[in-house]
């Protein structure tokens, strides 16, 4: 048997370079042999890159046309995040014989602090009056204070979780929506649980942390962003799918709702997105899993995935 090839195509992420040397990379050069890129390739160089791969770490989208061009010898896609629905068609992969796995709870911590945030810059106004100081405005725009306010949280995974600790700290009143809310996580964080009409029509503010299902996509209606009252925070650092296409922006168009939002469709955000110029809004680019700790634990989990699968005993697969 021919000596396994093990292909990350992109750097993107900032975890590829994780590969490039120490344990990790030790780990893979044990399976066999291993090509890593750092750059961010198109995808259709990535597909291409993936070409004569039996197996790929994967961090960037893959077409079907590319997925397609990669069967037959590819075997196993690790995908280096949880949403790899996202990212790869599994439907077509299991079609066509791959194995699809991905890394689970190496950012609970990450991103549910940059949830926080997000919520307290947009609180505060900390992006505008940054931008009103160095242009010589010294009067700024006062906050608020998030003690007392009610916040409802949308998906009580692991991030949902961390994040619904955090702001149970700061005193804030804790709501959950979540198809399967367990008593007793409910209970840890000091939450209700409230149906999803009801947790926008009562929250000051709402932050979302669900996965990307075909359950969930569109889950977040123009009704229930309506329901929010003026002065709302709307906080996302899930997936800009889980809201209903072009919602966001009519209701932010009105002047009364605040948003921050780490994620977005598309992806990036194309230069006349109605969001870049929408008033009351905080934006980061998709960088809420990007720290040290949780770069870590995500390639160490795509490693693990790699192992298991090739020692006969696949982990978290998807498809």
């Amino acid at each position: 048997m021919s000596t396994p090839r093990i292909v990350c195509p992109s750097g993107d992420g900032g975890h590829a370079a994780l590969f490039a040397a120490g344990p990790l990379h030790t780990r893979l050069a044990a399976l066999g042999e291993v090509v890593l890129h750092q750059d961010n390739p198109t995808e259709a160089e990535a597909g291409e890159r993936l070409r004569g791969a039996d197996a790929g770490i994967l961090s960037v989208h893959l077409s079907d046309e590319a997925l397609r061009a990669c069967a037959g010898r590819l075997r196993v896609l690790a995908f280096t995040g949880t949403g790899a629905a996202s990212y790869v068609n599994l439907a077509l992969a299991r079609e066509l014989g791959v194995t699809v796995t991905n890394v689970t709870r190496y950012g609970d911590r990450a991103v549910a602090e940059h949830t926080l945030a997000l919520l307290l810059s947009a609180a505060r106004g900390v992006p505008a009056a940054d931008r009103a100081l160095r242009s010589g405005d010294w009067s700024g725009t006062p906050g608020f204070e998030l003690e007392g306010a009610t916040v409802g949280v949308v998906g009580l995974g692991g991030i949902g979780r961390t994040f619904a600790t955090l702001v149970h700290a700061l005193g804030m009143r804790v709501q959950v929506w979540d198809r399967a809310a367990d008593p007793q996580a409910l209970a840890a964080v000091g939450a209700t649980a409230v149906g999803l009409d009801e947790l926008f029509a009562t929250s000051d503010v709402v932050s979302l942390h669900l996965p990307l299902t075909e359950q969930t996509r569109g889950l977040v209606t123009a009704g229930h962003l309506d329901a929010l009252h003026p002065g709302a925070i709307l906080v996302n650092t899930a997936r800009g799918e889980l809201l209903e296409p072009g919602a966001l922006a009519a209701r932010l168009a009105r002047g009364d709702l605040l948003a921050a939002l780490d994620v977005f469709d598309p992806e990036p955000l194309p230069a006349d997105d109605p969001l870049l110029s929408a008033p009351g809004t905080v934006l980061t680019p998709h960088l809420g899993f990007r720290t040290p700790q949780a770069l870590r634990r995500m390639a160490e989990g795509a490693v693990d995935a790699l192992e298991a699968f090739f020692a006969g005993n696949p982990v978290r697969v998807v498809n």
